[in-house]
């Protein structure tokens, strides 16, 4: 949205894990994420078209349910007769996306997705991502493949479940935000906040939360921002 001629967005990342705490009922997640205003949000564990959730296309039932009018689907890995990985919903047109492969050695793959978003005369580059669990070394190599894209950018959004709350393993990006310094253990069962929004540093940090428990075994972490 704008006001007084400056543009402010509310901005969420949230690991739904499928939507299987909620019988991948989308509605219920839709209900959730509508509930917090968000005009972009970036999902992770997200399914599309897999046994596990029925078949079902999970961005497009998200989308529908919460009445936002673009999204994308980035896929991660194959899994069970469908792709799993994460996505993007949208109030605002996507002028371009692309689904760019993370390093991930031998353990299970990673993705970035990055769309282009058009939101009130303000091109921004949104980023969303879930990196690997399995080891920092892994993860130091994914981080600095996401510092190489968005350095290329002058506003971006990088949303994710990053699998860490250690705020030294951001350092690669140079003058950026950090919404959650350990502020919102928005990883329920280890009190720790490993899901995250990092704001190129011509955004202004004005509010941010973390929903409620319930819907999923990550609590959702929102922010708004408005551009310098």
């Amino acid at each position: 949205m704008r006001t007084n001629n400056k543009i402010t967005l509310r901005v969420g990342s949230y690991n739904i894990k499928a939507g299987s705490l909620v019988g991948f009922d989308m509605s219920k997640l839709a209900a959730e994420i509508e509930s917090h205003r968000l005009e972009i949000v970036g999902l992770q564990e997200v399914d599309h078209g897999t046994a596990r959730s029925g078949g079902i296309d999970t961005m497009k039932l998200l989308a529908g349910a919460a009445v936002y009018g673009h999204y994308k689907f980035a896929r991660a890995i194959y899994y069970r007769g469908g792709e799993y990985g994460t996505g993007i919903l949208s109030r605002y047109p996507i002028a371009s996306f692309e689904v760019i492969p993370l390093y991930s050695g031998s353990a299970e793959g990673r993705s970035v997705g990055h769309a282009v978003v058009e939101a009130n005369g303000a091109s921004i580059d949104f980023f969303n991502t879930h990196l690997s669990y399995e080891s920092a070394e892994l993860r130091r190599v994914q981080f600095a493949q996401l510092a190489e894209l968005t350095k290329k950018c002058g506003t971006y959004v990088l949303t994710g479940d990053f699998n860490t709350a250690e705020c030294r393993e951001f350092s690669v990006f140079e003058n950026s935000i950090l919404v959650n310094i350990n502020t919102y253990p928005t990883f329920p069962s280890s009190c720790r906040g490993i899901d995250n929004i990092v704001l190129s540093d011509n955004w202004r940090l004005t509010a941010s939360g973390m929903g409620a428990p319930g819907n999923s075994d990550h609590n959702l972490l929102w922010a708004e921002i408005e551009l310098l």
